[in-house]
């Protein structure tokens, strides 16, 4: 029973999980403060990364590559003091297991100093000299360990995160080519599909791939038929890919994966009201169940999830809980 619940947590989890966050990623190996040392100063000042690919227009030639915010310097000074906290955090840490959790959330600030060219360098180099000058070449040499660590993390995370990209395009045009082979006939091609399904490694980070796929595709300047027919055929996979996901969780799980859809908090519950009114008591119950095995998953993921998925289910969950409470006490 205990296995079978921690496998629907995970699916209704990943069911929720469904904008793109970086806080919901973390690398699979770890980091600690032994695992990387480099010289005290960047060797080289032109060092980029490539970044988590992101969906649209590409960004670069090869469509990868990250550009930081463009800040003006009120902002690029907001920037140098919040590295130099993550610096002090990861020298502070007592259990270094903690690490990755730290460094995902702040992936967004490292790989924009380390995409930024001149000036990122700078602000490594006005750490290590003021730290130096300040606290002795002993503290300096700590500092440099800890942005070591920091940039062998991001290191590892772009690395895994074009890994993962990479995977979710093959996997996809496995899918493509399936729906599309014309030498099936249409039963075949569903046998075909629901084998790939049930085989593969499901992930949320796949349903992102696909969504995102689609915007890219929707916000196209130039539509063309065979483009509007790729994006039907991204449509059909994606609700397949929910139905596969959503298969052990029943109706309730689909409901609420429906509700974390509207961006409008106060439309999500006045059709939650809505819907309650018509299903009653029971089905509340199911849901208070799911969001609540949810919001309990949600801390149990690395660097955590979306601040504002969090916020709606924590909402739904207490609307959930005012109907039971008030049906409840009703029947007493």
């Amino acid at each position: 029973m205990r296995s079978r619940m921690n496998r629907i947590t995970i699916r209704l989890i990943l069911l929720l999980v469904a904008k793109p966050s970086v806080r919901g990623f973390s690398p699979s190996r770890p980091f600690h403060r032994e695992t990387a040392r480099c010289s005290t100063y960047f060797p080289d000042p032109r060092i980029r990364l490539a970044a988590i690919p992101k969906y649209g227009p590409s960004l670069g030639a090869d469509g990868h590559q990250y550009s930081p915010k463009e800040v003006d310097e009120s902002q690029f000074e907001d920037r140098k003091r919040d590295f130099r906290l993550l610096v002090d955090q990861i020298l502070s840490v007592k259990d270094p297991t903690h690490i990755p959790s730290y460094l995902t959330k702040q992936i967004p600030l490292v790989l924009d100093i380390l995409s930024d060219g001149e000036r990122g360098v700078g602000i490594v180099q006005d750490i290590l000299a003021k730290t130096v000058h300040e606290q002795g070449e002993a503290a300096g040499e700590q500092v440099s360990e800890a942005i070591d660590v920091i940039f062998s993390f991001a290191e590892g995370f772009v690395e895994e995160a074009v890994g993962i990209d990479n995977s979710n395009k093959e996997l996809l045009g496995k899918i493509i080519r399936t729906i599309s082979d014309q030498n099936l006939t249409e039963r075949e091609r569903e046998d075909s599909l629901d084998r790939i399904l049930s085989q593969e490694n499901l992930t949320a980070g796949f349903l992102r791939h696909l969504e995102g796929e689609c915007e890219r595709i929707a916000n196209s300047p130039r539509i063309t038929k065979e483009s509007s027919r790729l994006l039907q055929i991204l449509r059909i996979i994606q609700a397949r890919v929910v139905e596969e996901l959503s298969g052990d969780l029943g109706e309730a799980a689909q409901v609420l994966g429906q509700l974390v859809g509207y961006d409008d908090l106060a439309e999500c519950l006045a059709v939650l009201d809505a819907g309650l009114t018509v299903r009653g008591l029971s089905f509340a119950s199911e849901m208070k169940s799911l969001t609540t095995e949810a919001l309990n998953g949600f801390s149990g993921i690395p660097g955590g999830v979306d601040p504002g998925l969090v916020q709606r289910v924590q909402a739904i969950d207490e609307r959930l809980g005012l109907y039971v409470q008030s049906k409840s006490s009703s029947f007493e």
